[in-house]
């Protein structure tokens, strides 16, 4: 069974039937790459915020005393 399957894939990229699939797959997985770089960048710029308001917190805290 798994070398029928083999072969039938071996054929349809030898007969170039393949070629927009794999055009879709690259376009696919450039996209899933920029949006994990793009959550990753917001959930760090989420952590410099959080840590910016509390050091302000803090410091505006110990001005009032």
């Amino acid at each position: 069974m798994g070398a029928v399957a083999i072969y039938a894939v071996s054929r349809l990229y030898k007969q170039g039937k393949l070629d927009g699939f794999c055009d879709d797959m690259n376009k696919f997985a450039s996209k899933a790459k920029r949006n994990l770089k793009n959550v990753a960048d917001v959930g760090k710029n989420q952590v410099e915020y959080i840590k910016d308001r509390v050091e302000y917190e803090l410091n505006n805290g110990k001005e009032s005393k």
